[in-house]
């Protein structure tokens, strides 16, 4: 197989994917399929479950819980905090959150505008604020750092559809790339099979970079 060559957490060899995978019933079910929508949310957990070591250390288990929470919210440094403890007891897991660990340094690596500290100010000033001055001041937006371009965005939920052209449906307010929200189930392994088979980006960075660290047999449709 092909050394990866992308930037960020690697392992040392592309890892071998299909458009497929093996149900718990023993068949073959496609990734891209309503099944494999369903499913994927239980079919990460269950693949933190198989890292040998993970079931049997609750610390880990926590940090993994915690990272998962923090991550969806865009707390990129305290996920990247968890993700760093848990490898440092578990390395085993680095083909599940190698990707997780890439997207966090991306973005704590971006150098935030004078807006947007003030509104990390302002955010974190609201958030001190005893409860009656709270109920007296304006609720600030909410508003996530983009996993592509490390920026703060308008928070989209990532189930939010594009059906792979309608970016304004579910994009960054300043890159314009699709589905910018930081999500433990998405930026999964499976759930980025699931993406790359299911064609539901329409810009080529999304498919350039799986193909740096996955080994696809085959070829999604449109980069066959």
């Amino acid at each position: 197989m092909e050394e990866r060559r992308s930037e960020g957490p690697t392992v040392e060899k592309k890892l071998p994917v299909t458009e497929t995978y093996v149900d718990s019933d023993g068949s073959r079910v496609a990734h891209a399929s309503l099944v494999g929508f369903e499913s994927l949310m239980s079919r990460v957990i269950d693949g933190f479950g198989e890292v040998p070591g993970f079931g049997e250390d609750s610390e880990v288990m926590t940090w993994v819980g915690d990272f998962m929470e923090g991550y969806d919210l865009g707390f990129y440094t305290q996920a990247l905090e968890c993700l760093k403890m848990s490898l440092r007891k578990i390395p085993a897991l680095e083909p599940r959150v190698f990707y997780y660990v890439r997207v966090c340094e991306r973005v704590l690596a971006v150098s935030l505008t004078p807006r947007e500290l003030d509104y990390e100010s302002g955010l974190e000033k609201y958030r001190d604020a005893p409860k009656w001055k709270r109920a007296l001041m304006k609720s600030p937006e909410v508003l996530v750092r983009c996993k592509w371009c490390g920026h703060y965005t308008t928070y989209i939920h990532p189930y939010v559809p594009t059906f792979g052209f309608a970016i304004e449906a579910n994009g960054c307010r300043n890159c314009g790339r699709m589905y910018p929200m930081p999500s433990w189930i998405w930026d999964s392994p499976d759930g980025r099979i699931y993406s790359y088979y299911r064609m539901s980006f329409s810009d080529e960075a999304f498919y350039e970079e799986f193909e740096q660290d996955y080994d696809a047999t085959p070829r999604c449709r449109r980069r066959a």
